[in-house]
């Protein structure tokens, strides 16, 4: 359980009225029923007694209240422990980023904190243009890999981390004939000539979503296979066709293209980190953790 969690259940408990402890706690109170809700799920019990009159502690939720304060104590001391041991591990971290997500903020933010709190440990990073081929999660020189890519089968020293899920963009050329469409289904997408990065890497979502696409129109589309992204949106901006984006690509857009969101949730693109646990390297297995911290896998 989290000490948020417990933290709130502590406001909850001294408030009794769930409108004033969300105010305090600065969410709204949605949230914090439903928090709560799913505290009483993992622990098994009713903690609160909710009626048209308002809100009581229920025996097992005082029993918690008496001693929330004391496991908030414990918990942050824990915590402040497992950070100074932390503190003491050296070492580089191997990073491999394919272009996209070099261009994910949430990524970037988090290396650069990651950097600032752990000055003694050197990151290296290093992005790859021309799509992630398989083969580089299974390098020990590389101790992380970030990539859109859904490898199957992996061995049991590989952790897969689902990141975030996106949706999609179709990026039309000057002229196009959906040009004042906000929004777009593959299905309208018949006869059209697609430029698609990466066409043959295996488990890549844009080879994905061409085959998805394919499937939509009944085959009644054409392709064009290019090296990366950006070559794509270049084609596009000549007019040689069509592309379809991850929504975290958007910064590669130039201004003289266009985006039409697709409606399909099936063609979507993932954010995958990939750990090697091979070397037992500590400061990989630091970065690991701290990220899967920071952001939690999707289920």
């Amino acid at each position: 359980m989290k000490t948020e969690r417990l933290y709130e259940f502590l406001i909850l408990s001294k408030t009794l009225n769930f409108s004033k402890a969300a105010r305090a706690l600065y969410i709204s109170q949605p949230v914090l029923t439903k928090h709560i809700q799913e505290m009483e799920q993992e622990l098994n019990v009713t903690l609160f007694y909710r009626t048209t009159h308002g809100v009581s502690l229920t025996e097992a939720g005082q029993l918690l209240s008496r001693k929330s304060e004391s496991l908030i104590d414990h918990c942050d001391a824990a915590a402040n422990l497992t950070h100074l041991k932390s503190l003491s591990v050296k070492g580089t971290v191997q990073i491999s980023c394919s272009i996209e997500l070099a261009y994910s903020s949430h990524i970037q933010i988090f290396i650069d904190r990651f950097i600032e709190r752990y000055p003694d440990i050197q990151v290296d990073f290093e992005i790859k243009t021309e799509g992630t081929p398989e083969e580089i999660i299974h390098r020990p020189c590389q101790d992380i890999v970030f990539t859109p890519c859904e490898y199957p089968n992996l061995p049991s020293d590989i952790c897969r981390h689902l990141i975030q899920r996106h949706g999609t963009y179709a990026v039309l050329f000057p002229g196009h004939r959906l040009l004042s469409r906000s929004t777009v289904t593959l299905r309208e997408l018949e006869g059209e000539t697609f430029v698609v990065p990466l066409a043959g890497e295996l488990f890549g979502p844009y080879a994905k979503n061409w085959i998805l696409t394919k499937r939509y129109t009944h085959d009644k589309v054409r392709c064009i296979k290019v090296q990366n992204l950006p070559t794509a949106l270049f084609y596009v901006s000549i007019g040689k066709g069509i592309a379809i984006i991850p929504r975290y690509a958007k910064n590669l857009v130039s201004g003289n293209v266009f985006l039409s969101k697709i409606a399909n949730d099936a063609c979507c693109f993932h954010e995958f980190m990939y750990y090697n646990k091979k070397a037992e390297n500590e400061a990989a297995e630091l970065f690991y953790e701290e990220f899967c911290r920071a952001y939690p896998s999707l289920p």
